[in-house]
């Protein structure tokens, strides 16, 4: 298979983190050696909107000098970061993936962005992403579309989306870590479709302050990273707005056929094999079924997501020369249909679903459900039905307030990456984490059975 030319992949943020501190490295040059990496290859990538050199030079400076005199702050002191851009950076543009708000200049730092510059990290630059956020397959067509680094070279497979930009940039090493959002899988189908990991915390267990919503009850931020490890040092050095937890125990819940629905051959498959490593690592595995059919929470999600983000973006609407994706315009456009009580009815929906959900997870005693992230690889970009959202298998996370992260989980003939899902209780971020570091080493231990 003829693969993307890419640079050597980083060394996990832990390790990364101890050569910092113990003056082995320095985030100058480690800073620098990001810079050129996204020189080298972002021409072909397209991850980036913006780069800010002397700033992040400047603020990688200081992280060597804090260090140097004992000032430590953790395991994200001098590591480079990408920023999704909907995320405000004092000074700079936000544009939410839209020429509509490119003098959208921030008058200071989101909340989030506060986090980490208090963790000694380096903001190196924005991501590109879907137009408002609006988008699971991750293309753009006014402002481009990342090109995925998975796959075949002769492919160019859709990245996902919303936060396509910051899944490319972290598959293709050109940081070892970066901030994504969340509203129906828009961290985890990326990560998914380029074979990364991405971790959607509870809502506002990270803070949205500052950030361009596309849905206030819906939207979380959540991180990008190449391992369950990588994602945790970032929740643990970001403060998540939750307490700390333990899993119950190995009790997973999985969904029965009639509950999945159908899947691309080389999903069910994985599924399948991931499934098994999971019962061979000692994991219990337990039927599990959501409190309605999966395709019932398309409605009700979009009767909340679509018409909060159409509140948030109607000034747009009207005017057809404006540079609008056809399929956000038309998504929005229709949400105007949508009447209150429509909307409060879906509110209360959610509610019940949710009380339902939790009740059944205690009552089976589970630490988290693996499920499908999408029921299909990647596509190629020029395949994308925008009818069609790959988000069957994620939207429900946020409906139902709850936290989930995707780990690569394989791949099928073409080189496509698939993920596994793994879910957990609203706030119970930890727990989930501790599960998914455990599933990842049972999934890698199974490849390697598979290879051997």
């Amino acid at each position: 298979m003829n693969r993307q030319p890419t640079p050597a992949a980083f060394a996990p943020i832990s390790q990364l983190a101890a050569d910092l501190r113990s003056g082995k490295a320095t985030s100058v040059a480690l800073t620098r050696a990001c810079l050129a990496r996204i020189a080298q290859y972002d021409g072909h990538f397209h991850s980036f909107l913006a780069v800010y050199e002397e700033e992040a030079l400047a603020a990688a400076a200081q992280a060597d000098q804090e260090i140097a005199t004992g000032r430590w702050r953790g395991p994200l002191h001098g590591i480079p970061v990408a920023l999704k851009d909907l995320v405000d950076l004092q000074g700079k543009p936000t544009t939410a993936g839209s020429p509509l708000l490119q003098d959208n200049v921030a008058s200071q730092d989101a909340a989030i962005v506060e986090r980490i510059r208090a963790a000694g990290g380096i903001v190196v630059g924005k991501t590109h992403m879907v137009q408002f956020a609006l988008g699971a397959w991750g293309t753009n067509p006014h402002m481009g579309t990342p090109r995925n680094p998975a796959g075949d070279a002769d492919d160019t497979l859709a990245p996902g989306g919303s936060s396509s930009g910051s899944a490319v940039a972290v598959a293709a090493h050109l940081v070892p870590w970066a901030i994504g959002s969340d509203t129906g899988g828009s961290v985890r189908v990326p990560a998914a479709f380029c074979g990364i990991v991405g971790f959607k915390p509870t809502i506002d267990a990270l803070p949205r302050g500052g950030v361009y919503a596309l849905s206030e009850t819906l939207d979380s931020l959540g991180v990008l990273a190449t391992s369950v490890d990588d994602a945790l040092q970032c929740a643990k050095a970001l403060k998540l707005d939750v307490a700390a937890s333990e899993p119950m125990g190995l009790r997973i819940g999985y969904l029965e056929a009639e509950e999945l629905g159908p899947l691309e051959p080389a999903v069910a498959q994985c599924l399948a094999r991931n499934l098994q490593a999971l019962k061979d690592a000692g994991f219990t595995l337990v039927p599990f079924r959501f409190p309605a059919p999966l395709v019932d929470f398309k409605a009700v999600t979009n009767a909340i997501m679509i018409s909060e983000g159409a509140a948030v973006n109607d000034r747009f609407l009207d005017d057809p020369s404006l540079p609008i994706d056809p399929s956000v315009r038309q998504r929005l456009i229709a949400a105007r249909a949508t009447t209150v009580v429509q909307y409060m009815q879906a509110r209360t929906t959610a509610a019940g679903w949710q009380r339902q959900f939790a009740q059944e997870m205690d009552r089976l005693g589970l630490s988290a459900l693996a499920v499908p992230v999408t029921a299909a690889p990647a596509p190629r970009v020029q395949d994308v039905d925008h009818n069609l959202a790959p988000v069957h298998f994620t939207r429900p996370v946020n409906l139902l307030a709850l936290c989930g992260i995707s780990l690569p989980a394989g791949e099928d003939e073409r080189g496509r990456p698939i993920g596994l899902q793994l879910v957990g209780q609203a706030g119970e971020d930890f727990a989930l984490l501790a599960v998914a570091a455990q599933a990842e080493a049972a999934l890698n231990t199974g490849k390697e059975a598979r290879h051997a």
